[in-house]
């Protein structure tokens, strides 16, 4: 059934980092009646390009961490492991700023680039869509500290092996949505061991 909804209202009530709208609409419910009025609180969404960085000829994936405000109330023992991400600009494509966020946030080149999947992060409480690719990269040993100083970034980048990162998600060390959508696609559908 395709989605039928009619917006009464759209009222903006935060513009900052993020923004803050309070939506009032209706939408057909599944037997054909239409809903009450309904009012929601949504974040202004991004349009995002995510990448997971992989050499094929180390069998190693790239990692990263850095502060996220977010998880502070909740998980406050170390950084989450993460893959590259980030806004889609004015003029690029999805392809492009996956790209550009990898050789930013890694220092790593993108050689090969397979796109994944799209999808919708937090639909009940955020209008953000993501496009996940894979890319195939050169990768390095030991740590870097990458990012961009314009944008407050301070990302320590690592390269693990293929078992690592197993016993990484067997440990419940990954909790990143992003980054667990990535390492399960990659798992189940790209690396035979």
């Amino acid at each position: 059934m395709k989605l039928k909804y009619k917006i009464l209202n759209k009222i903006n009530l935060y513009s900052g980092f993020f923004s803050l709208n309070k939506y009032e609409f209706i939408h057909q419910k599944h037997d054909g009646e239409w809903t009450d009025k309904v009012q929601r609180e949504v974040f202004s969404g991004a349009h995002v390009s995510t990448l997971l960085p992989y050499d094929p000829i180390k069998k190693e994936i790239v990692l990263i961490q850095q502060f996220r405000a977010g998880v502070i109330s909740r998980f406050d023992d170390d950084y989450l492991y993460e893959i590259v991400a980030g806004i889609i600009e004015e003029g690029e494509n999805a392809e492009e700023t996956a790209k550009r966020e990898c050789l930013e946030e890694t220092g790593c080149e993108v050689k090969k680039i397979t796109p994944i999947q799209g999808y919708f992060p937090a639909p009940g409480s955020s209008e953000s869509y993501y496009e996940l690719f894979l890319g195939e990269i050169i990768s390095f040993d030991g740590v870097r500290i990458k990012g961009l100083e314009s944008e407050n970034e301070n990302i320590l980048v690592k390269s693990f092996k293929i078992n690592e990162v197993k016993e990484m998600l067997k440990n419940n060390q990954i909790t990143n949505g992003l980054t667990l959508i990535a390492l399960q696609w990659f798992f189940l559908e790209y690396y035979k061991d």
